[in-house]
């Protein structure tokens, strides 16, 4: 597997917010993250995440070309969604958490987050120097029924395409399709196709054309390098 790019993401974070977060704000974090000890960042750590609302607003985050491009670098991805600062500063205290612990720290906290939470948790993993460890939590999340969180893990978020099994990622495409996310925000989709979800999709489309219902269009691009002779001809959408 690839290496991640050599970018401290806590220091890129640190000077990114600092441009961005009025004073007030900008004391809270620090005050939240550096002032802290370590045992006392994870005592406190489920509400300090629960009250970045409280101290930050929910102003979309602006970035310069070379900033983003640094994001990038490190999250593939990241330029194509939407990120405010709160998020920004919650994904900080994520990766304030030392490493040895976090997996257990965030483990509480998924247990108990709302919908808000869940979603930048899940859009935060890939960040993590041992995001990897979090791969079972990634497949449980595709499992949900809460449309924004879905969409959090789906939609141009790289840590699938990066660490899912691929039978874990033909499940996650397969929930895209029958929830009817759009497949083309899907990082990795058109590196990661392969026969056998070529051979899902194949019998999902007899399906749809047997009930006299249609598929979307999205779904030939990961069938077309594996198609059968028996299989229907593409629907017109």
């Amino acid at each position: 597997m690839d290496q991640l790019p050599e970018i401290n993401t806590q220091l890129l974070l640190q000077e990114f917010l600092s441009d961005q977060l009025s004073d007030v704000e900008l004391n809270w974090l620090n005050l939240t993250i550096t002032s802290l000890e370590e045992d006392e960042l994870l005592r406190r750590f489920i509400p300090l995440f629960s009250l970045v609302p409280r101290f930050i607003a929910p102003q979309k985050a602006v970035f310069s070309k070379e900033v983003l491009a640094d994001f990038e670098l490190r999250y593939p991805g990241f330029s194509k969604s939407d990120w405010n600062l709160q998020e920004l500063c919650r994904i900080m205290l994520m990766l304030a958490l030392p490493i040895s612990e976090n997996e257990k720290t965030l483990k509480k906290l998924f247990e108990t987050a709302d919908i808000n939470e869940l979603r930048i948790l899940y859009k935060g993993l890939y960040f993590l120097d041992n995001a990897q460890d979090f791969t079972e939590r990634m497949v449980e999340g595709i499992r949900t029924n809460m449309t924004d969180v879905l969409d959090a893990i789906v939609a141009n978020n790289p840590f699938a395409s990066r660490y899912l099994s691929e039978d874990a990622w033909n499940q996650m495409v397969m929930k895209a399709v029958f929830t009817g996310r759009p497949l083309f925000s899907i990082y990795g989709l058109d590196q990661r196709r392969n026969e056998k979800l070529a051979k899902i999709l194949q019998g999902f489309i007899k399906e749809r054309k047997a009930a006299g219902r249609t598929v979307s269009p999205e779904i030939w691009r990961l069938i077309f390098p594996f198609l059968t002779r028996d299989l229907p001809k593409p629907l017109n959408d």
